[in-house]
């Protein structure tokens, strides 16, 4: 069975290229990947006053998929604090290139869509989850092959049970959880 699995992340890993491609997707750090698109959806205001109206510029999060079954780890829960530590590196680099790289400092929020729960709030995201319908269940889908492909524990791909959520993060949020405003008062 480990060769199929190495056969659908070989496969997987191409599709990722190609989407990192086509959406100009720049590495942060070793797990995440951040790229720009235009906001489409409803005006919003955020709980530290940042508004988002539709056509902005909004950063967009995105995992490294190729390197979860990197990850060097016996258990699913090793894999977890391991991924924690890499996901937290990750978001230190990021706020300090959107305090100081054109490509990300004129960016007031990030997003995303994640296989994840919602959690996160300790650092400063907002979560919601995703709308029902076609597009939620195709989704979940792709993300039920990813977690069976990439992760680097047993247990993980076995109890998995993907449900989109999205992750909203402001700029401020950033700066203050990882940057130079987290010690403001």
């Amino acid at each position: 069975m480990d060769w199929v699995r190495q056969i659908a992340q070989s496969a997987l890993g191409r599709v990722d290229d190609l989407y990192h491609q086509r959406h100009r997707l720049q590495p942060v750090g070793e797990i995440l990947y951040v790229g720009r698109a235009r906001y489409r959806g409803p005006a919003r205001q955020f709980a530290d006053a940042t508004r988002l109206a539709p056509g902005e510029l909004v950063g967009t999060l995105h995992f490294n998929n190729a390197r979860f079954p990197l990850i060097d780890a016996a258990s699913s829960s090793r894999a977890a604090l391991r991924f924690v530590r890499l996901m937290l590196e990750s978001m230190q680099i990021l706020a300090s290139r959107a305090r100081e790289d054109p490509l990300f400092s004129d960016l007031a929020v990030y997003h995303a869509v994640s296989w994840l729960p919602p959690h996160g709030r300790r650092i400063g995201f907002t979560t919601e989850p995703f709308p029902p319908g076609p597009r939620k269940r195709l989704i979940a889908a792709y993300f039920r092959l990813l977690v069976w492909a990439f992760a680097p524990a047993e247990q993980t791909r076995a109890a998995a049970r993907p449900d989109p959520t999205i992750y909203w993060l402001t700029r401020t949020q950033l700066l203050h959880r990882f940057g130079e405003l987290r010690d403001a008062p």
